[in-house]
């Protein structure tokens, strides 16, 4: 069960209303995730721009959103994994792009390095090691990209966690489960597998 509000775009009043009605301009639909944020408009509006400003990120949409299944799948945020999964393709993903970016696994030689970036990222809360970046830089990435992946990253967490705190309903068709990273993950000292 839903446990925060969803904001009824009918009956919101400003600001929230004028955001969601960009969000219904921008993507035929008003996802269940948006209508959670408005209940905070400075949510939605911080949100929204910093989406929007991703969408000009030197990584393209491609990595960005492979990043941001990496990130979702690494949080069990089965609304965020869903959703991306389902506007993949129209951020040019492939269903193998999709499962790269589920399992941070790809035969891309720096696709694969960014995702285990990321990883690495998740993992140690931002603190990697001189030899991970060393790894990312020697895949091609430059500083400014470097920068673009942990945003990316820090995207995927806030909605992944604050679905998660809603327990949003889903309002897409739920992904199917992948068989994911088969390394443990340490995060917050409990090590478990995913």
């Amino acid at each position: 069960m839903q446990r925060l509000n969803s904001v009824n775009p009918e009956t919101a009043t400003e600001p929230a209303k004028e955001l969601l009605q960009t969000v219904q301009q921008a993507f035929g639909v008003i996802p269940n995730t948006a209508r959670v944020m408005a209940n905070s408009p400075a949510v939605l509006e911080s949100f929204l721009a910093f989406s929007t400003a991703m969408g000009k990120a030197r990584i393209g949409s491609k990595l960005h959103n492979q990043v941001k299944l990496n990130t979702s799948e690494t949080n069990a945020c089965d609304y965020c994994t869903s959703i991306l999964s389902a506007i993949a393709p129209s951020a040019g993903l492939s269903a193998d792009d999709i499962l790269a970016g589920r399992t941070g696994q790809s035969e891309d030689h720096r696709t694969n390095a960014a995702l285990k970036f990321s990883e690495a990222v998740l993992e140690s809360r931002g603190k990697v090691t001189g030899e991970q970046l060393v790894d990312v830089r020697n895949a091609g990435f430059s500083d400014g990209e470097i920068v673009e992946i942990v945003a990316s990253i820090v995207l995927g967490c806030f909605t992944n966690f604050l679905n998660n705190v809603a327990n949003t309903e889903l309002d897409i068709p739920r992904a199917k489960p992948v068989e994911v990273r088969s390394t443990p993950t340490c995060g917050t000292g409990a090590c478990s597998v995913h």
